[in-house]
């Protein structure tokens, strides 16, 4: 795979583009109590870095209302990175001012609004005071990597796929316990509505597999971001994947907005 600096593996892309995140209360100053965990990616887009994951990672009430709630959870991401002064934690990013969208159906004027599952931030210097890195064997400690909108592309029926990530999560005294998983030779099928609907080779058997790969990055063979990981169907080979066009049109938002808070800052 091409990066900015270097060619790489494709092991190396997938594990150096992959992000592990956890949703705690907005009361939680700390983020020590989690309520969730979820992955996400790094963008660079126009010379700035986004953080995207899966909207349902932010907002957990939304979803299991189908609504707007108006209530906002924190997502952190994991660094992997233990500092000098305290060998016993791991330093967590908290994240804030998210951008997000919903979609109004113009021939169902009545209807509410559809929540659509992605969100990102912009990263500020106070997000990159500490680096990513990998706690993989293979690179442990390596730096992180960012993917850069000349890897999106769309889906095509004859390649295969993956997705790279950590899954059953959990706390155990000090201690975060997680497994890593790679999803591999995922098939593209169709798009339905607003979502890629993919197929894993073997059914669906345990949704508990797939939990905390939300917000994924899904990679073709050649290295290409094709979407976001949204949910799976157990008892089905189906999984939903966001389009990568998606998170395009929310990125340029993202930029619109904050251009036009720099101008009305500058009234």
């Amino acid at each position: 795979m091409k990066t900015e600096d270097n060619q790489i593996s494709l092991q190396e892309f997938l594990v150096k583009t992959s992000y592990q995140t956890q949703t705690t209360l907005s009361t939680d100053k700390q983020c020590e109590n989690p309520l969730a965990f979820g992955s996400g990616f790094i963008v660079k887009y126009k010379n700035e870095l986004f953080f995207v994951t899966a909207d349902h990672t932010l907002h957990l009430e939304d979803y299991k209302k189908n609504k707007r709630t108006g209530i906002e959870y924190v997502v952190s991401i994991f660094n992997n990175y233990t500092p000098p002064d305290n060998y016993l934690s791991t330093i967590l990013t908290p994240l804030g001012d998210f951008h997000y969208m919903e979609q109004f159906n113009l021939d169902k004027p009545d209807s509410a609004n559809e929540l659509i599952d992605i969100t990102l931030c912009k990263l500020k210097n106070i997000n990159l005071q500490y680096p990513f890195l990998c706690d993989d064997s293979t690179f442990n400690k390596h730096n992180k990597l960012s993917i850069s909108v000349d890897c999106f592309s769309e889906p095509q029926i004859d390649k295969d796929y993956l997705i790279f990530g950590q899954i059953k999560t959990r706390i155990e005294g000090i201690q975060v316990l997680r497994e890593k998983t790679l999803k591999e030779k995922l098939r593209f099928k169709s798009k339905n509505g607003d979502y890629f609907l993919f197929n894993t080779p073997k059914t669906i058997i345990d949704s508990e597999e797939w939990e905390g790969l939300s917000g994924s990055p899904v990679i073709s063979e050649d290295g290409h971001c094709v979407g976001v990981l949204c949910s799976v169907n157990q008892n089905s080979k189906s999984i939903w994947v966001m389009p990568i066009a998606k998170v395009n049109m929310l990125l340029e938002i993202a930029i619109q907005q904050e251009k036009l808070e720099t101008l009305n800052l500058k009234k």
